[in-house]
């Protein structure tokens, strides 16, 4: 594996995910509570395996198949989300490594499958904004555009006119890691929580870190 800091410094732009590598977007109001939430949209009885979920994501899935339904559930978390990111913790050294990848000159696009609204009012509420240079994240229902789709990705590297090989994707999630692979880029996987190193290797991320400010040094 590469050292993460030779990436960054070969990198351009930087694709940053928003939740785990910014804050805990469900760190304060819970995924589980937001799920409970969306399913009271549901008319009918859902499978086990969703009403059992604490995942959010896995109702916005599951509603597509029902037509309107699905933007309502959309919208609805859409408001959950920021919600949520009001109540949210930052994560450890994220704003140390933006002011460095500022001071370098760096290109930072926050990619993230939690709405553009949520992220827009995390990095406005913490003074965040001018470190980023913009964002592609979930704007509808249309789940086939989340990640591990890289189309969120590509988005982020159409608006800075970049090329694949000058991108480096920074997530906490496998999805991450097929995003970026898929996409062309390099991937510098954030292995947050115990465990997620050996979840992470047979992804073959460009590296693996552990905290975020092992992107400023090589250790």
């Amino acid at each position: 594996m590469s050292r993460p800091a030779e990436i960054l410094a070969r990198s351009q732009v930087v694709l940053l995910d928003f939740d785990g590598p910014v804050c805990a977007v469900f760190g304060g109001l819970s995924d589980h509570d937001v799920a409970v939430e969306l399913r009271a949209l549901f008319p009918e009885a859902l499978p086990e395996s969703v009403e059992q979920s604490r995942d959010p994501f896995d109702l916005l899935e599951y509603a597509v198949q029902f037509g309107d339904l699905a933007d309502q559930v959309e919208q609805r978390l859409r408001e959950l989300e920021v919600r949520a990111v009001s109540l949210a913790p930052a994560t450890p050294g994220t704003v140390e490594v933006l002011r460095s990848l500022h001071s370098q000159g760096k290109r930072v696009m926050i990619v993230s499958n939690n709405s553009e609204a949520a992220v827009r009012a995390y990095l406005h509420a913490n003074g965040l904004e001018h470190f980023i240079d913009g964002v592609s994240a979930r704007a509808s229902s249309e789940v086939a555009q989340l990640k591990p789709s890289p189309f969120l990705l590509r988005e982020a590297m159409r608006a800075t006119e970049a090329e694949a090989a000058a991108c480096v994707m920074i997530g906490d999630s496998a999805t991450d890691i097929e995003a970026a692979h898929a996409a062309g880029t390099s991937v510098v996987a954030y292995a947050n929580k115990p465990g997620k190193r050996d979840r992470f290797a047979p992804y073959e991320p460009t590296a693996i870190i552990e905290h975020m400010t092992d992107l400023l040094e090589d250790r």
